[in-house]
């Protein structure tokens, strides 16, 4: 049997993409049924698959962005757009054209995660064009890891849309497919009001890494604006609530505004060290690293449209944000995958550099800028880059690089020195490789590259299995599953109901809700629900006792109309009732 090199690099590439589709098939069925599973056994919560279903059924009844699961409370709005600017879900309702119900909102989510292996595939395939294999072990570490996996299993949210969308545009301007790509980025700033904010910052990336001025200026002016008009206009215009920011109070510990909490880290700096750079969130970058093997670390330039979602959520007083699963790392995830496969290629090129070991043609290509735009023209040291290529890299700066000309002497003697001091250290410690690098080639450097990738997925799993066993099912839908359920079905489609957190995403397809212990449907209570449909053991609630509680202080509007397995469904009672009651 021939072994994996003496293999043609076309049946290599069949190999790999064969791997490829067998894990995309083995995650879509057991994230698809996970995710289904948790919705069925009572797991999914109304925070937020109740608030997400509520909105998509209103808006495809002609409501668009309403809803009612928040309406009375601290966050105010009886309007998504008053909470998040998330666009994306009027197309995202059409779903329910085809079948109305949370399980649609939860496999379309898990079908649209997966869809970004093939474009980790493909970016890997681009920048690693002599190993397939290898691009395959990294989309299964783009799978694999623990801020996807929380991102696919923890009910349902349009920003887990722009993962696929941020990884299809980094495709796209590598193929050189500008409107695809300025597309692909116009649609990930329509899943969340911060997801613009990383498109600025991708536009700083193109012009510093991918010399695309024009096009990087595009992005930045572009994103800095959607950012101003969701945060300053859209948010503020539809928000009604007492609060001034509704989001603020994860950022209180710095400041009681944005302005304090600047001014605040600038006159006292070691608040960085108490209140941010803590124990808890450092592990959380740890993992976020780790997903990828560390190997983003080798290349943190390309991280750059990251750190903007990174940077709230280390600010963040909520846990949630830097626990390193849930939704919040949506923004995150592409770029860290990038930021891998830019470091493998370093790792990989420099090595090869280390040997003297000759480069492969469809390398240079890779390195002269055919057929995208060249990315990493000096990977390792310049005395063995052919005239060609460092040519090659001095061109497409466009007036960045006139501008640059015209301070180059100052800034040279500044820094000729420290850059001849540096090349000289490098030189010598590269002499000083040159005999491991020998004995282990580029190729067998792949090889650990994958092993180390596998290495570190199984690490991954062990150590966040304590934090998702929460939301994975721990059995099958059984007799309590369909005594609810019998429950759910006596309410009438057009009734309005308070819920209890677990029950709400069973009932939140009708124009009125609220979750238990809510029950009025506006600030005065004139209105309130005509069913409660409370889950003693909801967790939610804090005990059982404080559940009782409750609905004894509501004896005088509702009665129990049945009950099953700790759920209680009560009806309200009409005025006569009420009188009599109270007297």
């Amino acid at each position: 049997m021939k072994s994996l090199k003496q293999l043609d690099l076309r049946t290599q590439r069949r190999i790999a993409w064969g791997l490829l589709i067998l894990a995309m098939i083995i995650y879509t069925v057991a994230m698809g049924l996970e995710s289904v599973l948790r919705y069925m056994t009572f797991k999914a919560t109304a925070f937020d698959l109740g608030n997400m279903d509520q909105v998509i059924w209103n808006t495809i009844h002609g409501r668009p962005f309403q809803f009612t699961n928040q309406a009375i409370d601290w966050y105010g709005p009886p309007n998504r757009l008053a909470v998040h600017v998330e666009p994306i879900l009027l197309p995202i309702s059409l779903l329910y054209l085809l079948y109305a119900d949370p399980r649609t909102l939860l496999i379309f989510q898990t079908l649209v995660l997966v869809a970004g292996a093939p474009a980790v595939f493909l970016i890997s395939r681009r920048y690693l064009p002599s190993w397939p294999i290898l691009a395959t072990v990294m989309s299964a570490a783009y799978l694999l890891s623990p801020a996807l996996l929380g991102l696919n299993i923890f009910d349902f949210h349009p920003d887990s849309l722009a993962t696929p969308l941020f990884l299809y545009a980094i495709l796209a301007l590598s193929n050189r497919r500008y409107i695809w790509f300025l597309v692909l980025c116009f649609f990930a700033c329509t899943c969340k009001e911060d997801m613009p904010l990383a498109v600025a910052m991708f536009g700083v990336l193109l012009i510093w890494k991918y010399r695309l001025p024009r096009l990087g200026l595009v992005l930045l002016v572009g994103g800095t604006i959607w950012t101003y008009i969701a945060f300053r206009v859209v948010i503020p215009h539809f928000y009604t609530g007492v609060l001034a920011n509704n989001f603020w109070y994860r950022y209180e510990t710095l400041g009681n505004t944005p302005a304090a909490a600047v001014a605040n880290l600038l006159l006292h700096p070691w608040l960085l060290f108490t209140n941010v750079l803590t124990l808890d969130r450092v592990y959380y970058i740890f993992s976020l690293m780790r997903s990828s093997g560390f190997l983003c670390l080798l290349a943190p330039e390309w991280l750059l449209p990251a750190l903007p979602k990174l940077a709230s959520n280390i600010l963040s007083d909520n846990p949630p944000n830097y626990s390193g699963i849930y939704h919040y790392n949506a923004a995150i995830i592409p770029f860290v995958m990038l930021a891998a496969i830019h470091g493998t290629r370093r790792l990989i090129l420099i090595w090869q550099g280390w040997s003297k070991e000759e480069i492969r043609r469809d390398e240079l290509e890779l390195l002269t800028g055919r057929p995208a735009p060249d990315t990493e023209r000096r990977p390792y040291p310049a005395e063995w880059i052919p005239s060609g290529v460092r040519n090659q890299a001095r061109r497409g700066w466009g007036f960045l690089a006139r501008l640059f000309s015209k301070v180059k002497p100052a800034l040279s003697r500044i820094t000729l020195p420290i850059w001849r001091k540096s090349r000289l250290q490098w030189q010598s410690f590269s002499a000083r490789m040159y005999p491991f690098t020998k004995k282990v080639s580029a190729y067998r450097l792949q090889w650990v590259v994958c092993v180390w990738l596998v290495f570190t997925m199984v690490l991954n799993f062990f150590i966040i299995t304590p934090q998702l066993n929460s939301f994975w099912v721990d059995h099958l839908p059984g007799a309590r599953e369909q005594q609810i359920q019998q429950l759910i079905d006596m309410i009438p489609p057009d009734a309005s109901v308070s819920a209890s957190d677990d029950l709400n995403p069973h009932v939140s397809e009708r124009q009125y809700l609220q979750v238990f212990p809510e029950y009025c449907l506006d600030v005065t209570c004139n209105q309130t629900v005509q069913y409660l449909l409370v889950d003693l053991d909801d967790p939610t609630l804090g005990n059982r006792a404080y559940a009782i509680t409750e609905l004894n202080s509501l004896s005088c509007q509702y009665r129990l109309l049945k009950g099953a397995s700790d759920v209680r469904l009560y009806i309200r009672i009409d005025d006569a009732q009420k009188s009599k009651c109270s007297a």
